[in-house]
């Protein structure tokens, strides 16, 4: 089954978004493991500065389909 262009694009962006947020929950999974090996409490404040912003997924987004393009 081919995709037509907007089929393309919507993957890459999901793509983008599942890129974005595994690398959020991965620094976050670190600052907590690192506050718990310091026996520190974990200031959840960090979570809400790493959380990824929508520039951001479509700079990603854009690199991907740049990819795809052969760019």
């Amino acid at each position: 089954m081919n995709k037509n262009a907007y089929e393309i694009r919507l993957d890459i962006l999901n793509m983008a978004h599942g890129d974005a947020f595994a690398k959020y929950h991965e620094k976050i999974s670190t600052l907590r493991d690192n506050a718990h090996r310091k026996n520190e409490s974990f200031d959840v404040a960090h979570c809400d500065a790493l959380y990824p912003t929508v520039d951001q997924i479509a700079a990603r987004a854009q690199e991907l389909y740049a990819f795809v393009e052969g760019k």
